[in-house]
């Protein structure tokens, strides 16, 4: 587990499943993106991923990252790295540092000047139940059962198009098992030829409008295989 020097009554632990392992404690606070994008959209009928839900106020923009996904080029200087299975490859800046995750995965962490992670992306392959068909309700209820608190899905969407792949996404928000932290997550489970696996990222709500765009853009940018 990396150290950190986050004061106990502003970090967090997050559970095991799907990259929420975030390996230490994350701060409550100063979180700051590094690059700016959107996500666009491409796929399948509308009624198929058409997005669910409203975020709070001033968050009408998060329902529409969902409905606006389609691959797009990488900034530049942006760092790839390839899970172990050799099946996707996730995109981060270069301010985010590699650290070590559960075998098998990739995760991406950017932390500031104190050691206090800041933001979170990781590349897990599939463990086994995980469907593209109902995967909004499979991960909100996973997220649940691991103890996390006040679960709302702002934006859910089904057959999103990604690099040579297809899958499904969702936005939710809760309150984290440890310290109660209100945390927003763009999840995504994505299949192509040969794998299917599920891309997580992170983010203090109140940091999403600087934080968020990094995280979509690391979704958008994803390679599965």
């Amino acid at each position: 587990m990396p150290t950190t020097t986050a004061a106990p009554a502003t970090a967090m632990a997050l559970s095991e499943s799907h990259g929420r392992r975030w390996l230490g404690a994350i701060a409550a606070a100063g979180l700051l993106g590094t690059g700016v994008a959107s996500l666009a959209s491409t796929g399948s009928s509308a009624g198929s991923r058409a997005p669910v839900g409203r975020g709070p106020a001033g968050d009408v923009g998060v329902p529409g990252a969902l409905s606006r996904l389609r691959p797009a080029p990488l900034p530049a200087g942006w760092t790839a790295a390839t899970i172990a299975s050799g099946g996707a490859t996730l995109f981060h800046p270069a301010g985010w540092k590699p650290i070590p995750g559960d075998p098998g995965t990739v995760t991406a962490a950017l932390r500031d000047d104190r050691g206090r992670y800041r933001g979170y992306l990781n590349l897990t392959p599939r463990q086994g139940a995980e469907q593209l068909a109902g995967w909004a309700a499979f991960r909100t209820r996973r997220n649940r059962e691991e103890g996390d608190r006040n679960t709302h899905t702002l934006a859910a969407a089904e057959g999103l198009r990604f690099s040579a792949a297809r899958g499904s996404c969702v936005i939710d928000d809760y309150l984290s098992r440890v310290g109660s932290h209100p945390y927003r997550e763009l999840a995504c489970i994505v299949a192509g030829s040969r794998y299917t696996n599920v891309f997580v990222g992170a983010a203090l709500v109140p940091d999403w409008p600087t934080l968020g765009p990094v995280i979509e853009r690391a979704a958008a940018a994803l390679i599965e295989r």
